[in-house]
C-alpha cells in the first residue's frame, strides 16, 4: 500500500528546476499580476485544472474574507502554492503568513509574491515529515510548533489540511491553532466527513475522513469553540471555530 501511494504522488519529488517560472503566456512581463503555478504544482494543492484551482481558491477567499476583522493577520496552515493567498493579496490591509511542508511550492510563492507584496506576505517552509509531500522531513507532525508567536493571529485557515492528518496529528494541530490565535481569534478548517460506519476516523493520508461531531469535540478539548457550521465547499465540510 505504501509503495502504491508513493508511486501515485511521484510528481511531488520533481526537482524544482522542472517547474517553469511562468505557465501562461499572457502573464509574461505583466508587472502587477501574479503568475500562475503550472499544472503539476497546482495539482498538489487539490486539482491541476486551472478553472478549479481558481474557483476553489476564490470560494475560500470569500469565506475567509467574510469572517475577517479589519487589518487582520492571517495564518494559512498548509498554503502550498498560494491558491488562497492570491485572493487575499487583493486586500491591501491584510498581513499573511503561510507555511507548508512542500519546499518547491514555498520557494515559488516567495519568488512570485515577493516583488508585489514585500514583507506583507511571508512564506515559510516547515520541514515536517509527510509521506506525500516531504518524506525526508526532520520534524514529526505531532511535535511541530507553528512558526508564529502566541496570540498573534486573527484568523487561522486550514484548507484541506485535516483531510490528510491522522488523529494524533490533528489533536496537536488544533492545540497549536489555539496557541497562536488572539483572544476571540477565529479558525476556519475543512474536513472530509464520509467516515466508515462505527468509526470516528477512517482512510489514509491521501484522504482522511472524520466524524464531524467527534472533530468538534477534539477542537473544544483544545480550547476552540464552534462558532459556525459553514457547510460544504467543493466537497469539504467547513467549520469555523473561535478562541
Amino acid at each position: 500500500m505504501a509503495d502504491k501511494r508513493l508511486r501515485s504522488v511521484r510528481w511531488q519529488r520533481i526537482d524544482q528546476k522542472e517547474f517553469p517560472q511562468d505557465v501562461e503566456q499572457h502573464y509574461r512581463g505583466a508587472p502587477f499580476s501574479l503568475p500562475i503555478p503550472n499544472e503539476t504544482m497546482r495539482a498538489g494543492s487539490s486539482i491541476g485544472d486551472l478553472g478549479s484551482f481558481y474557483s476553489i481558491g476564490e470560494a475560500w477567499g470569500h469565506v475567509v474574507s467574510y469572517f475577517l476583522p479589519e487589518d487582520p493577520t492571517v495564518l494559512d496552515i498548509g498554503c502550498h502554492c498560494g491558491k488562497l493567498a492570491r485572493f487575499l493579496y487583493l486586500n491591501p490591509h491584510l498581513k499573511y503568513i503561510g507555511f507548508d511542508v512542500f519546499l518547491p511550492a514555498i520557494e515559488w510563492c516567495a519568488r512570485e509574491f515577493g516583488p508585489l507584496v514585500g514583507d506583507r506576505f511571508r512564506f515559510i517552509h516547515a520541514d515536517v515529515h509527510s509521506e506525500m509531500y516531504n518524506p525526508r522531513g526532520k520534524i514529526r507532525s505531532d511535535e511541530f510548533r507553528f512558526p508564529v508567536e502566541d496570540g498573534s493571529i486573527d484568523m487561522a485557515v486550514a484548507a484541506s489540511l485535516f483531510t490528510h492528518l491522522y488523529e494524533p496529528e490533528a489533536k496537536h494541530y488544533l492545540r497549536e491553532t489555539f496557541r497562536v490565535l488572539k483572544k476571540s481569534g477565529k479558525a476556519l478548517v475543512s474536513i472530509h466527513i464520509d467516515v466508515k460506519r462505527g468509526q470516528t476516523y477512517s482512510g489514509d493520508v491521501t484522504k482522511v475522513d472524520v466524524d464531524p461531531e467527534y472533530f468538534i469535540d477534539l477542537a473544544e478539548k483544545a480550547g476552540l469553540v464552534l462558532s459556525t457550521v459553514v457547510g460544504n465547499v467543493y466537497g469539504q465540510h467547513l467549520l469555523l471555530f473561535e478562541k
